[in-house]
């Protein structure tokens, strides 16, 4: 059985209100979302685990985050990419 996507979302001061706004997106789009708050990079792998996600978001500035898979079967990995690279579910 394939998991719901549950995804965390953090940011550094400068990416609070982008990380807001993508979280009420992806809200509306139907994924269950933590907004976790400001954190610490090293801190992200430790909360997804804990909250059981499948995705951390953590947003560096407006334009771009760190997207942490939890989900694969390899482990997990981490990627920096672009806001406006998002992808809504649906």
């Amino acid at each position: 059985m394939e998991q719901k996507a549950k995804a965390l979302i953090a940011w550094t001061p400068a990416g609070g209100d982008t990380a807001r706004r993508m979280g009420e997106k992806y809200l509306a789009a139907g994924v269950e979302i933590i907004f976790h708050g400001r954190a610490e990079r090293e801190e992200l792998i430790f909360l997804g685990k804990r909250e059981n996600v499948t995705h951390v978001l953590y947003f560096l500035d407006h334009k771009k985050l760190l997207l942490v898979s939890l989900a694969d079967e390899m482990g997990g990995f981490t990627v920096e990419i672009l806001v406006e690279d998002l992808v809504l579910p649906g």
